[in-house]
């Protein structure tokens, strides 16, 4: 005898699993940053980047659902929504592999401020003598022995396939 998995729940709910998802994925790599002192390196920031993308597909997927009553659309933004966290896998393993010094990074490996939140005094600080901006191979933070990137890899590998499962599984809300 098989079960048959309740994907209506999931895809009923997958916007708002998603938006919890990269959405705390994102507040934590800011609790690090801004309470932790760790700040993020270039590699860092691309995958905060596909987070934030997939808050973005995740809000237009509800507002679609809102306009349309039935969720016509659900499924190809669940589409678009397992391109994006396909991506964010594949910059946090990338980026887990140069921590482990299995590859080598970009050679630009190195932080870039964020433009909205510089002055210019902290511009001169970043060109003093001794200052070291943190390096796309070196994690600060280890759990496990595994690292923030390492982490953001495995979680966005299940967010893949449960997106991709919802869709090929799921019907309908039913």
């Amino acid at each position: 005898m098989t079960q048959r998995i309740d994907t209506g729940f999931a895809l009923r709910f997958s916007p708002w699993l998603a938006i919890l998802f990269s959405g705390g994925l994102l507040m934590g790599a800011l609790a690090f940053q801004h309470f932790g002192d760790m700040h993020p390196c270039q590699m860092c920031y691309w995958q905060r980047h596909a987070h934030k993308t997939i808050l973005a597909i995740a809000l237009f997927m509800l507002v679609a659902r809102y306009l349309s009553k039935d969720g016509t659309w659900d499924k190809v933004f669940l589409l678009i929504m397992s391109m994006a966290f396909i991506t964010s896998f594949g910059l946090a393993f990338w980026h887990t592999g140069v921590e482990y010094k299995w590859w080598d990074g970009p050679k630009t490996c190195s932080a870039i401020p964020d433009i909205g939140t510089i002055n210019i005094t902290d511009i001169s600080k970043i060109f003093e003598p001794g200052v070291k901006l943190p390096s796309c191979s070196d994690a600060p933070w280890h759990l496990l022995k595994i690292s923030m990137a390492g982490y953001n890899a495995f979680f966005s590998a299940i967010a893949t396939v449960l997106c991709l499962g919802v869709i090929f599984k799921g019907n309908s809300y039913d």
